[in-house]
């Protein structure tokens, strides 16, 4: 079918249902409209005197029978009488002078007449079935049990579900009438459009905060499901007869080489792929334990990992790294540790800077902006996968900062983020802002607490029908990104352990294939300069073990091979670096580190130090102790070196 015959018919279809719809309000402008077509084509083919004249003798006894209605008080002969001399004046004008402007404005009076009667009626027999309903349904009695009468204008649909969607609501919010603007069946049972009458108490809000109510008005089997369409008024009925999503979709292998191509995560319920966009978009997955966030994870990993134009670095501090862990080997870095997640997200911050150089340079060799790091073209793009944001955040409360800097400058130099957590609050982020707001994709699964979606998809976001309560399966989510407006139920492919393995055996990485994937240069455009500038040298790539893979310092420790806490690395690293010379505390406050600068911070912590022989007194300087570090164990040092080692992150 051509796009011109399809939207043919799908304007044909919506005239045709507007039509039935309004049936009974079109009535009296159709039967006026059919009446002056008739005598219009009469007068075509011509009207004798006697048709004249009984044309005029009908009208008169019309009249007649008004005016013995009036003297008599007999209200229903009178209104018979009168509408019938309006109709038959009406035909007998059209029927003398044709398609004319006289009779255009007999066809009009003829018509307003009618609907100034019609339109009363209409009014008080729809209120009065209304009012029906409404008590019925408060005294617990279906619509089927009231009998045919109730059978009223306005509502009685297209279809049987129609019908019953339009009784369900008109009992339920006590209104007239509500707009049925589209029915479109699905796989899984059907989808409604309903507009509903302005007001606070006919939100679609108060049908979604009823649901239980309205599906008991419904009365069909299935499982239904609310939410408030693109228009403030417009109410989305979602009716599951069956559950398309009830098994586990296997996954299927990787899809595509390359980022600039979206990833495939699931199937959602009208059997359509989910598809989503991962390059410069960051990702959020939230749901309650065992609701299948780590399945997404590693459906996204697979695609990165199979992407010859992508990177992936991993952070999982649950013990073990026990979810993303298998994947090590696929990886430019794995922290599994609280100081290695913190150096990781350093490394990250550092290679932000060093591709915002790189495009700055390289705008000014060539003469135009360069906005956006191009996987393929300037490196590859980095994925940065995040298990339990939240376990993160609160071992290591400085990697909130972090996080927030780079939810906000990483995505124009081709790197994202993709968080998973329980509680996706602004708590996460440091209490100083809501970093949800940089996610540009978000993914819902399982959760029983309303607070869950609307830490998720925003605030109110529950009340508008992102209900996670009703995900009933590992893997069910429900997503929002730019494209994606309305809470449409999705399952994601469930990846085995052996699928996990094939794509680890397949896609692990080596020092030939890293250099293989150094940042490539880049020639400028042609133009007429004979002698063009050459664009500056790609940002190097951190060095160390593994070709390009960036290499985590060794994690500083104590003379006897335990670690330095998180907040107290640049305070020790200052007395080491002092040496021999030693330190003292008035050069320590001068020097700020991070996680202590007071005067009183420092002496205590050094205090603390040297009651377990990290440090000595060396004497004083300036009428200051000088403080320097202990000899260290030759059989600790071994142990930390071999720390030191596993820090490096590689495949």
């Amino acid at each position: 079918m051509s796009p011109s015959l399809g939207r043919a018919r799908a304007t044909g279809i919506a005239v045709a249902r507007y039509t039935f719809r309004r049936r009974f309000e079109l009535a009296p402008a159709a039967a006026d409209l059919g009446l002056t077509a008739m005598s219009w084509w009469h007068h075509v083919t011509g009207v004798t005197w006697q048709e004249h004249a009984a044309y005029g003798l009908a009208t008169l006894g019309a009249a007649a029978l008004g005016w013995k209605g009036l003297t008599a008080k007999h209200k229903g002969i009178a209104s018979a009488g009168a509408g019938g001399t309006v109709v038959l004046a009406n035909t007998w004008v059209g029927a003398a002078l044709g398609p004319s402007v006289p009779s255009l404005i007999a066809a009009t009076v003829t018509g307003g007449a009618a609907y100034a009667v019609y339109g009363p009626w209409l009014t008080k027999q729809r209120n009065e079935r209304m009012s029906l309903q409404v008590k019925a349904a408060k005294a617990g009695v279906t619509a089927a049990g009231l009998g045919t009468n109730t059978e009223g204008p306005s509502l009685t649909g297209a279809t049987r579900e129609e019908t019953k969607l339009v009784k369900a609501l008109v009992a339920m919010l006590s209104v007239a009438e509500v707009n049925v603007t589209s029915l479109d069946y699905t796989p899984f049972g059907w989808r409604a459009t309903v507009e509903l009458p302005a007001g606070r108490h006919t939100a679609p809000q108060k049908v979604i905060a009823a649901k239980e109510q309205f599906a008991n008005n419904l009365g069909l089997p299935g499982r239904v499901r609310l939410s408030r369409g693109e228009h403030d008024n417009e109410l989305i009925v979602t009716l599951y007869e069956t559950d398309p999503l009830a098994e586990p979709i296997p996954w299927p292998g990787p899809a595509t080489s390359t980022c600039l191509e979206p990833a495939e995560l699931g199937v959602d319920a009208y059997g359509e792929l989910v598809r989503i966009a991962m390059l410069y978009n960051h990702v959020l997955i939230g749901g309650a334990t065992d609701s299948g966030k780590s399945g997404l994870l590693n459906v996204l990993i697979a695609w990165a990992v199979a992407c010859r134009d992508a990177e992936v670095m991993l952070i999982d501090l649950k013990p073990g790294a026990v979810e993303l862990g298998p994947w090590r080997n696929c990886a430019l870095g794995l922290a599994d540790s609280p100081s290695r997640a913190m150096q990781l997200l350093k490394v990250i911050r550092a290679e932000v800077q060093r591709r915002g150089k790189y495009l700055g340079d390289l705008s000014e060799k060539l003469g135009r902006p360069v906005k956006k790091w191009v996987p393929g073209e300037h490196g590859p793009a980095w994925f940065v996968f995040i298990d339990e944001l939240a376990e993160l955040v609160r071992q290591v409360p400085a990697a909130a900062k972090l996080v927030e800097s780079l939810l906000q400058i990483a995505r124009f130099v081709g790197i994202t983020l993709v968080c998973a957590t329980q509680s996706p609050s602004n708590k996460v982020f440091g209490g100083s802002t809501d970093g949800r707001q940089q996610y540009q994709v978000r993914l819902g699964l399982g959760a029983k607490e309303s607070t869950t979606a609307n830490l998720i998809f925003g605030p109110g976001a529950h009340g508008d029908g992102w209900t996670l309560g009703e995900l009933d399966a590992p893997g069910k989510f429900l997503r929002w990104d730019r494209e994606n407006q309305e809470p449409v139920e999705s399952r994601g492919y469930l990846m085995t352990s052996d699928d996990i393995g094939a794509m680890t055996h397949r896609y692990a990485l080596d020092a030939i294939e890293v250099e293989a994937r150094a940042h490539p240069a880049i020639e400028p455009e042609p133009d007429d300069d004979p002698t063009p500038p050459k664009p500056p040298t790609p940002p190097t790539p951190p060095s160390g073990p593994g070709g390009g893979r960036p290499v985590l310092r060794a994690v500083p420790t104590f003379p006897d091979g335990s670690e330095v806490p998180d907040n107290r690395h640049e305070l020790w690293q200052a007395m080491e670096k002092a040496g021999s010379r030693g330190i003292t505390i008035k050069e320590l406050q001068a020097l700020q580190p991070d996680g202590v600068s007071s005067r009183g911070g420092i002496s205590d912590t050094l205090q603390v130090w040297a009651s377990k022989g990290h440090i000595a007194q060396s004497g004083t300087r300036d009428r200051s102790q000088v403080w320097i570090t202990a000899p260290r164990h030759v059989a600790k040092v071994a142990a930390a070196d071999q720390r030191s080692d596993s820090a490096t992150v590689s495949g």
